[in-house]
């Protein structure tokens, strides 16, 4: 359903954002057809941890689809992430705050990781940003960063028979989590 809804936005001359809106707000989560007690038990526990809405939780990736456009590989049980995207304009300012502080004011980037090639993290966190994307992987060493992986790696060890790992990120708004699903759009279309 998921290739015959992208195949006919895309007949249908829609904007991939628009495709991407049908696809990842409102189809339903491949992975949890049939499952739906156990989408609800995870959604729901990611909304009470955050505080959030649990209609701002959603699901993207493999797991939404079935199938990884940008791998080129079918969701497999056991093996696949669950990718969480948390739309919320509160919780994503939270976190910049966070990072705000914790910096003292983008004055001592010293707590951003290195990358391989030694580079700060900061860059890769300041464009997402940009973006209006939250990565949690991207802030810098704090103990808000370790309350949250402390959190998904828990919900992921509690469920680690469907999925390798349940990690999550923030968005200030649908329109940028419809933005950031467009990009799978491009890749569908590749394949």
């Amino acid at each position: 359903m998921y290739r015959e809804g992208i195949n006919l936005g895309v007949d249908q001359k829609l904007r991939n954002e628009m495709i991407a809106r049908k696809i990842y707000l409102s189809f339903p989560t491949n992975v949890f057809i049939g499952k739906e007690e156990l989408e609800f038990d995870i959604m729901n526990s990611i909304a009470n941890n955050f505080e959030v809405p649990i209609t701002s939780v959603q699901v993207a990736g493999s797991s939404k689809t079935g199938y990884s456009y940008y791998k080129k590989q079918e969701f497999k049980p056991g093996e696949s992430d669950l990718d969480v995207s948390i739309i919320s304009k509160e919780l994503f300012v939270s976190y910049c705050e966070i990072v705000l502080m914790e910096t003292k004011g983008f004055k001592d980037l010293s707590s951003f990781e290195r990358t391989r090639d030694g580079d700060s993290k900061f860059k890769s966190y300041r464009s997402y940003i940009n973006k209006g994307i939250f990565r949690p992987d991207l802030m810098p060493s704090c103990k808000a960063k370790r309350m949250w992986f402390n959190f998904f790696n828990k919900l992921s060890e509690k469920h680690f028979e469907l999925f390798k790992s349940i990690n999550a990120g923030i968005y200030l708004s649908p329109k940028f989590f419809e933005f950031k699903q467009a990009d799978s759009i491009d890749f569908f279309k590749k394949i």
